[in-house]
């Protein structure tokens, strides 16, 4: 009996903390600043610009000024932005390309070696990642410079460090997250645990979602202090038996302290939604609150939180808008 009561009492404990939990997340979404500032697909943010495409067009969305400015692309997808440079996947001549555009002199240059389909390009400074045909790739634009860097997929970049999915450099497991350094060409393992994915880098920090248990969820490493931690929880049940954490991830992105995430199923752990995750703090908060089963793709930039709805879930145009969250501008 006395063990039963203990089990109980953690139980109820549990589900009042979980329920303080959904208050305060339910109390910061009512509070959030959400405005559309376009429709389509992809969008990236750095500083005060805001980039996606339609489809058609590149849109390149001014905060400051509140200018909307596009270019002519069709078969865009997938772009990034870093200072004055904007990078995307195009096919409008036919055939897969990158687009390079310099927002300053207004001009394009186009990368279109070791290009396929399915390349998505990732911008640093003057640095290009992206992966085709189960390589990956790095481009010097100061030096117009190429070469290959690994065997795997979905790079991301952060000054001298490129992290990516691979499947086939670590004989001793089959699927990893790889970490290159630019600079001495080493390579490490970030992880070889579960089934990682999406990898992102910042500063010290690599996160990735683990889709292993359903959608996923997502992990956190610090390259200095060699800990890892999970973002969100893994999949798991509810003092009632309900199983929850899964569907969190398909989308995530990191800046500085901060992470931001999708959650697609209501369940023990929160509700559907935009969230963000402040690294110092350890607490998770949404922004803003979807129906289920709806997939959205936040990007964050310092305090601005950008997305739109994922086109791998989502195919009708009508209603795929871009909004913009300020998260300091909530009251």
């Amino acid at each position: 009996m006395e063990n039963k009561s203990k089990i109980c009492s953690i139980a109820l404990a549990s589900a009042f903390l979980v329920f303080v939990f959904l208050i305060s997340i339910s109390a910061a979404a009512s509070a959030a600043q959400v405005t559309k500032i376009g429709t389509g697909y992809d969008p990236a943010v750095y500083g005060n610009r805001v980039v996606w495409t339609n489809g058609v067009v590149i849109h390149l969305y001014d905060l400051t000024n509140k200018t909307d400015t596009t270019f002519s692309s069709s078969g865009a997808y997938s772009p990034d932005i870093y200072g004055n440079r904007l990078v995307w996947h195009d096919e409008s001549s036919g055939t897969p390309r990158l687009v390079v555009y310099d927002i300053s002199a207004a001009t394009k240059s186009y990368i279109t070696q070791d290009v396929d389909q399915f390349s998505k390009p990732a911008i640093y400074s003057d640095r290009i990642v992206w992966s085709a045909n189960d390589s990956v790739y790095l481009m010097n634009t100061s030096t117009s410079t190429q070469t290959v860097i690994g065997n795997g997929s979905n790079p991301d970049i952060y000054d001298t460090k490129v992290v990516y999915y691979s499947y086939s450099e670590d004989p001793e497991v089959d699927i990893t997250i790889r970490m290159y350094d630019i600079d001495t060409k080493e390579k490490i393992t970030v992880t070889s645990y579960g089934d990682p994915n999406i990898p992102h880098i910042w500063g010290t920090n690599v996160i990735w979602s683990d889709v292993y248990n359903h959608q996923g969820y997502i992990v956190m490493y610090n390259t200095s202090t060699n800990k890892t931690i999970d973002v969100t929880h893994q999949l798991d049940t509810d003092p009632y038996g309900n199983e929850y954490g899964a569907s969190t991830g398909t989308h995530i992105a990191i800046h500085d302290d901060k992470i931001v995430y999708n959650k697609c199923v209501d369940d023990y752990e929160g509700k559907p939604g935009v969230y963000v995750y402040n690294i110092s703090t350890g607490q998770s908060t949404m922004v803003h609150n979807y129906p289920e089963e709806v997939y959205t793709t936040p990007e964050i930039y310092n305090n601005t939180v950008v997305w739109g709805m994922d086109k791998n879930y989502v195919n009708d145009a009508a209603g795929n808008d871009i909004y913009l969250c300020d998260l300091a501008a909530q009251v």
